[in-house]
């Protein structure tokens, strides 16, 4: 956001991604492979400190650096691995810069919005337990105390 790239991200792209996005999630990416640009990706989704599902998401934010040697075709096919996973509608905003310490690496910087998480009570969840409470309430004929 603060260094000027071949296509620049601000912070009105931040503030679209992730107004009414829900649940969000950040990650971040490298390699330095052949097929850099979805082995980068798959490292800032499944990170082994995250445990969500990007399935259905509303929104990313996507940031693709690299050397050089980045390619603007590079760029668009993480954007293509991450837009496959997410909802159709999804508000996918994304950029890339030339970055001289990345010399013959890919880096891949996302937050995503919307994503689901069993270790998250986001607010969609937050409405099946009102309704699970209501008709237990119902069945029981009784009251819950908070």
């Amino acid at each position: 956001i603060t260094k000027p790239g071949l296509i620049n991200l601000d912070f009105a792209d931040v503030r679209a991604v992730m107004e009414d996005g829900g649940v969000a999630m950040i990650g971040m990416g490298e390699s330095d492979t052949e097929n850099r640009a979805v082995e980068a990706i798959e490292k800032a989704i499944n990170s082994p400190l995250l445990s969500v599902d990007i399935t259905g998401a509303k929104g990313a934010l996507i940031n693709v650096g690299g050397g050089e040697d980045l390619t603007l075709s590079e760029a668009e096919k993480v954007v293509e691995v991450v837009s496959e996973r997410l909802d159709p509608r999804a508000n996918i905003i994304w950029g890339a810069q030339i970055q001289d310490d990345l010399k013959g690496m890919l880096r891949v910087m996302l937050v995503i919005t919307g994503v689901k998480s069993k270790q998250i009570l986001g607010t969609e969840m937050a409405g099946i337990e009102d309704k699970e409470e209501d008709d237990l309430k119902s069945k029981l004929g009784i009251d819950f105390l908070d």
